[in-house]
């Protein structure tokens, strides 16, 4: 079974042989008793699978590839979570969760950021204090690796190409957004750097911005708790649009729940 939990959405999927069978997609991510819920119901309607994977957004230097979790990385896991706020903790929720009812197989997190391991000290450094880089692994780690991963691959596939052989910009699209390029199949450069707010504004995540501005709004302005809730949540295109996105006639904004499964 995979797990992906985004920041607004929630999938699990029932995988048999490479190919997909059935499947839980939410547009929330599991950080209510509805949702939770839901999995319960999900998981309880389905055989035990041979082994539980999660996409795990940001694994800091603690996870560099995918691991299994044992008690050890799980308690190392609560040191990185406050870096990807809107996906890490309610994956480890999800974990916790899945590792109580589902405890006689294996549960492997597979880090967003190990496809970006391969970037350069160029790309990868940032212009801050040596003793600061080193104390707090202070680097770009660019997110959202699964996915460019998959899309080499499949781009290579399409047009007839060997990887080896290709340079690429990759874009991914969604609430959360990123551009990669990609040499030979290895990231080179991403617009993501330490956290997934840098980079491109995306749904309601602001993207890159000056520093110095956070600065000033910190000094007296807001609290570091304000300024992370506009950040995270009230920027982006959100902020752009003044606060209200235009909605075509006929789509609602309401959480929307879905559960597909095949017909038995």
């Amino acid at each position: 079974m995979t797990v992906n939990v985004g920041s607004g959405s929630l999938h699990l999927v029932y995988v048999d042989g490479g190919a997909s069978g059935d499947r839980l997609d939410l547009s929330e991510p599991p950080e209510s008793s509805e949702v939770l819920g839901l999995v319960d119901a999900f998981v309880a309607d389905q055989k035990a699978p041979d082994a539980v994977g999660y996409r795990l957004v940001h694994g800091g230097d603690e996870v560099r590839k995918a691991r299994i979790v044992d008690d050890v990385l799980r308690a190392q896991l609560d040191a990185v979570a406050d870096r990807a706020p809107l996906h890490v903790p309610p994956t480890l929720m999800l974990l916790d969760r899945l590792r109580q009812r589902l405890s006689r197989v294996p549960h492997v997190v597979c880090p967003d950021s190990a496809f970006h391991s391969t970037l350069p000290p160029a790309a990868a450094t940032y212009s801050l204090p040596a003793r600061w880089r080193s104390r707090w692994g202070l680097r770009r780690y660019g997110f959202h690796g699964l996915s460019y991963s998959w899309a080499t691959r499949r781009a290579a596939q399409l047009i007839g190409q060997d990887v080896a052989g290709l340079q690429m910009v990759l874009c991914h699209l969604g609430g959360g957004a990123s551009v990669c390029a990609v040499d030979g199949g290895r990231s080179v450069d991403t617009s993501m750097g330490f956290t997934p707010l840098d980079g491109l504004p995306m749904s309601s995540r602001s993207g890159a911005i000056d520093p110095g501005m956070l600065i000033w709004l910190l000094g007296g302005r807001l609290s570091l708790e304000r300024l992370a809730q506009g950040l995270y949540r009230e920027s982006g295109l959100l902020g752009l649009s003044g606060g209200r996105l235009a909605i075509p006639a006929g789509w609602s904004l309401q959480p929307l729940m879905t559960t597909r499964r095949p017909s038995r």
